[in-house]
C-alpha cells in the first residue's frame, strides 16, 4: 500500500500575511521615503543656487514616482477579499491615496523649479531650508506611524501597541504643524521683499513654498486615516 503523501498546509496566520496588503504600503512606503530624502538634498542645493545636478534629480523623482505607481497598481489589483483585511478597505485605499500624492507632488514641484530656475534671496535660503527639513521630518515620522499600524495590526490591537501607534501619529501632526509655521514665516519674508523682487519671482518664491508644504499635508492626510482605521 502506497504511503499516503502528506500536503502541507501553512498556517492560517501565514496565508493572511501573504494576503496582506500592508506589505506592499510599506514598500511604496520607502520609496516615497526615499524620494523625499532625495528632495530634501536637492532642494537644499536648489536653494544656495547650486543647480548643476537639478536635471538628474528631477529625472529620478520621475523614476521612483514611476515605480510607486507600478506598486499602487498592484495593491489595488490583488487587494483582497474582506475576510483578509483587518481595517476597512475605503480607509486603506484612502490612506494609499494621500501617501501617493506625496509623489505626485514631489514630481511636480522638481520639474517646475527645473523649468523655471527661480533664484531665492539670500534673506529667505534659511527659512526655506528650515521649511525643507522641517517637511522631510513630517515624511520621516508618518513612516515611524505607518510601520507600527502593521505591527498593531499584527498584535490584534493590543493597548500598549495602539497607543505607541498614537504617538507616532501625535509626532506627524506635530512636524506639520511646525512645517506649517515655517511656511508662514517664508510668505510673511517674501512680502517684504516685495519692493526688490520682480512679480513672477514673488509668484514663484510663494508657489516653491505651498508646493513644498503640500508634501507635509499630505504626509498628515495618511496620517488621519491611519487614525481612522486604529479607531475601532
Amino acid at each position: 500500500m502506497e504511503k499516503e503523501v502528506e500536503h502541507f498546509r501553512a498556517p492560517i496566520k501565514d496565508v493572511v500575511r501573504r494576503k496582506s496588503p500592508f506589505d506592499g504600503l510599506l514598500e511604496h512606503m520607502r520609496i516615497v521615503k526615499k524620494c523625499v530624502s532625495l528632495l530634501g538634498e536637492g532642494l537644499t542645493k536648489y536653494i544656495d543656487g547650486d543647480y548643476e545636478n537639478f536635471s538628474k534629480l528631477a529625472k529620478k523623482v520621475s523614476e521612483l514616482e514611476h515605480d510607486a505607481d507600478l506598486i499602487k497598481g498592484n495593491i489595488r489589483a490583488h487587494l483582497p477579499k474582506n475576510i483578509f483585511m483587518p481595517v476597512d478597505k475605503g480607509e486603506f485605499l484612502w490612506l494609499l491615496r494621500e501617501q501617493d500624492a506625496i509623489l505626485d507632488h514631489a514630481e511636480n514641484l522638481v520639474e517646475m523649479l527645473d523649468m523655471r530656475r527661480t533664484k531665492i534671496p539670500k534673506e529667505l535660503r534659511d527659512d526655506f531650508k528650515k521649511h525643507v527639513n522641517l517637511v522631510v521630518s513630517t515624511v520621516e515620522a508618518m513612516e515611524k506611524a505607518v510601520e507600527n499600524v502593521k505591527d498593531l495590526l499584527e498584535t490584534s490591537f493590543i493597548r500598549r501597541e495602539r497607543e505607541q501607534t498614537k504617538k507616532f501619529i501625535h509626532e506627524v501632526h506635530n512636524r506639520e504643524w511646525q512645517a506649517d509655521k515655517a511656511k508662514y514665516t517664508i510668505t510673511k519674508n517674501i512680502y517684504k521683499l516685495e519692493k526688490k523682487l520682480k512679480p513672477m519671482d514673488i509668484y514663484h518664491l510663494l508657489k516653491i513654498a505651498d508646493w513644498i508644504d503640500d508634501i507635509a499635508d499630505h504626509a498628515e492626510n495618511v496620517a488621519d486615516w491611519l487614525r481612522a482605521m486604529i479607531a475601532r
